[in-house]
């Protein structure tokens, strides 16, 4: 099914929900909580291309001209969430929850995505949590490269899964959190080489300050290892002016995170917070291949700063308002000298998200 009949589809069932199913039961007597969102945003750099790349792709002199349009976007994105809470007794509830999001793109429809995440939590006294995730993502899209096997350009694009498995302990004004997870990731056909299999852990802590002030400090550690890499096939890359993974993508990374949250004390039917999130993401690659065997991996490291400050207000209507910008930006260091300007990018987006409790 393509996505755009899966947005129609989406659409009805949410359309047919809120004219015959909701007005005929009251919240309570519904065993089911069930919102939509509506996201609308601007991407400035859809497949985060380096100025030079960018640059590249106005002037019409890429080696090989990419599938998309533009550089930038508009994208509309729906979600459908629902969940239940059940009482299992001994004060320990569950809550079995499911979301749907798919993304489409107003010009380069071969951005466009679906992702579909499922969730069980268990809860004892409101105090203690635990988390069982599953997040599937099939068909993203990254951009096109040269398949060396065949010695022409193709899509390029990876199926992702994610299961994850998290503790938090909360207990007023702090709580706590823990997690650990595997991420798999594979390719199609042309790029199977570049398969991943990976894993993490990592901790969160947040503080309830007082006049409404959240803080929360994050560390997740994560490694990767291409499984899909086999030495025996590697040939070295000669002058190296184009995006390419070929070679061992294996890689550690650090990754940081501050978020602040604040509560506007404001006298309105609204309830108005603004917040930002931080992130900080050191990658080092693992390569043990020389610069020339493998010019896009060997000594390379990767700094990623994304910073999104936002704001969001609701009211008693069932309806939440919530807008953010996120700045996205790489910076690569190599041996070889023109790695940086081609993995280098700056990436902003501008979101516009509305979410409606149908009930």
């Amino acid at each position: 099914m393509k996505l755009n009949s899966s947005a129609t589809i989406l659409l009805i069932i949410t359309a047919l929900l809120l004219t015959y199913v909701q007005p005929a039961f009251t919240k309570g007597e519904i065993p089911l909580t069930l919102k939509v969102s509506y996201t609308s945003s601007y991407d400035d750099n859809i497949l985060k291309y380096s100025s030079r790349d960018i640059e590249r792709f106005e002037n019409n002199t890429e080696i090989f001209p990419s599938e998309i349009t533009t550089t930038d976007d508009w994208i509309n994105t729906f979600n459908l969430r629902a969940y239940h809470d059940f009482d299992l007794g001994l004060k320990v509830k569950l809550r079995p929850y499911y979301s749907y999001k798919i993304s489409l793109n107003a010009v380069n429809s071969v951005r466009n995505f679906q992702s579909h995440f499922f969730l069980g939590r268990f809860s004892y006294r409101y105090r203690w949590y635990l988390y069982l995730q599953y997040s599937y993502m099939p068909g993203y899209y990254l951009r096109i490269y040269k398949d060396r096997d065949m010695n022409d350009y193709y899509s390029c694009d990876f199926d992702s899964y994610r299961p994850t498995v998290k503790l938090r302990f909360r207990r007023s004004p702090y709580q706590i959190e823990g997690q650990f997870g595997r991420e798999y990731i594979y390719y199609n056909n042309y790029f199977t080489e570049y398969d991943s299999e990976g894993i993490f852990w990592g901790f969160t802590g947040s503080y309830n300050m007082p006049f409404d002030l959240n803080l929360s400090l994050g560390y997740l550690y994560k490694v990767s290892d291409n499984i899909g890499f086999n030495q025996n096939d590697q040939a070295a890359i000669q002058n190296p002016v184009e995006d390419a993974e070929y070679g061992d993508s294996s890689y550690e990374e650090d990754r940081y995170l501050v978020k602040a949250n604040y509560k506007l004390p404001f006298k309105s039917p609204w309830d108005w917070d603004v917040g930002v999130d931080y992130q900080r993401r050191m990658r080092f690659y693992q390569s043990q291949l020389s610069c020339s065997d493998d010019p896009f991996h060997a000594g390379r490291e990767d700094v990623r700063t994304i910073i999104t400050p936002g704001v969001k207000f609701s009211s008693s209507f069932d309806i939440d308002f919530e807008f953010s910008f996120t700045y996205d930006q790489r910076k690569t260091d190599s041996p070889e000298p023109v790695v940086p300007s081609i993995k280098n990018f700056i990436h902003r987006t501008f979101e516009l998200t509305v979410t409606y409790q149908i009930f």
